[in-house]
């Protein structure tokens, strides 16, 4: 997988289990080491436990909660932890979703895996821009497509990656909980000086959502544009510009735990490549600008034609945004 670069990143590995581990059912005082039932302080048990709402003893795809729903071909099977077991260097710890149980086993047995990347990286979608105060308003539209009630968390993240705190929301991430077939809305209110940052999410399946901003400018009408929610795990992004009586503004987003360099090419009508530019982002930060005002893309006034956005190591989400006088709307943009 590293090899692969799979889903843009080349530092997977397995879970661990640190030893002792005091949640345990099961205290070996000699040996220094934890086993059996209840153990959330490995990565699998907390998973179990805790994320998934497992129960002792039964099997995970039995008894679990909503974010149950976040995994597939999960199996009620033994899955290898990446720590050596302790009393015999030829074992390795294990975690059996069949039941809830934290075990050695040896290193020559056949288990399953699950791979995971160190750091925040649960969500699996952004809003690339999120925007309040100083003439901006924002919203987050959510409705459950579903039979049976769900919940899940929000999370508001600023420019530098660190947590935005959104005075009407009362902190820097929220919990939706939605009644089956239920909306809820989230509102970032048009008060104080200008915030902006961007949305991390997992929804739930069944879930659909939107997002809207809303300008106000004293002596004209109120703008409104609908925004789409986009993929968490992307590598690449394209929009389509005009540039002609127009400016384009585009947000992008480096929602992965590494650092990345998003390259954006960009062609004229007849698909020539008119500039290219680079953003260096940290790990989950955001920046937002106008499209022309790039180094490398001052060609742009005047055409249109489309613009890639691409990384070769993590992931980009990206939304585009286009202003006509007072006007503006969001771009789709491609996903890949």
């Amino acid at each position: 997988m590293n090899r692969a670069k799979y889903l843009g990143f080349s530092t997977w590995r397995l879970p661990t289990t640190p030893q002792p581990d005091s949640t345990c059912s099961t205290q070996d005082v000699n040996n220094h080491i934890s086993f059996n039932y209840s153990c959330t302080g490995s990565e699998m048990g907390h998973l179990f436990y805790v994320e998934l709402g497992g129960a002792v003893g039964s099997a995970i795809a039995s008894a679990h909660n909503s974010n149950y729903s976040f995994f597939t071909n999960f199996t009620d099977f033994h899955y290898w932890s990446g720590t050596t077991y302790s009393v015999d260097p030829g074992g390795a710890w294990t975690f059996f979703f069949g039941n809830g149980s934290q075990v050695a086993d040896n290193k020559a047995g056949v288990d399953a895996v699950l791979p995971v990347l160190s750091g925040d990286v649960a969500a699996s979608q952004v809003l690339p821009q999120f925007v309040f105060g100083g003439g901006w308003y924002s919203a987050l539209y959510f409705t459950n497509t579903g039979a049976a009630p769900v919940s899940f968390p929000v999370n508001f993240i600023s420019d530098t990656g660190t947590p935005l705190n959104v005075p009407s929301v009362g902190g820097a991430s929220a919990t939706v909980s939605l009644a089956a077939r239920g909306t809820a809305i989230i509102e970032a209110l048009n008060i104080g000086s200008l915030n902006q940052g961007y949305v991390s999410l997992s929804l739930p399946v069944g879930v659909e959502s939107y997002g809207v901003f809303r300008q106000s400018v004293p002596g004209t009408p109120d703008q409104e544009a609908v925004v789409p929610i986009s993929s968490a795990f992307s590598t690449a992004s394209t929009l389509i510009f005009d540039e002609t009586n127009f400016t384009t503004s585009v947000a992008i987003v480096n929602p992965s735990p590494v650092p990345t360099t998003v390259t954006i090419t960009v062609r004229n009508a007849n698909g020539v490549a008119i500039g290219t530019s680079t953003v260096a982002l940290p790990a989950n930060s955001h920046t937002a600008m106008t499209l022309r005002s790039l180094p490398g893309l001052g060609a742009i006034p005047g055409n249109r034609g489309s613009a890639d956005f691409s990384v070769t190591s993590g992931n980009v989400a990206v939304l585009g945004l286009r202003f006509g006088g007072a006007a503006f709307t969001s771009i789709p943009t491609k996903e890949r």
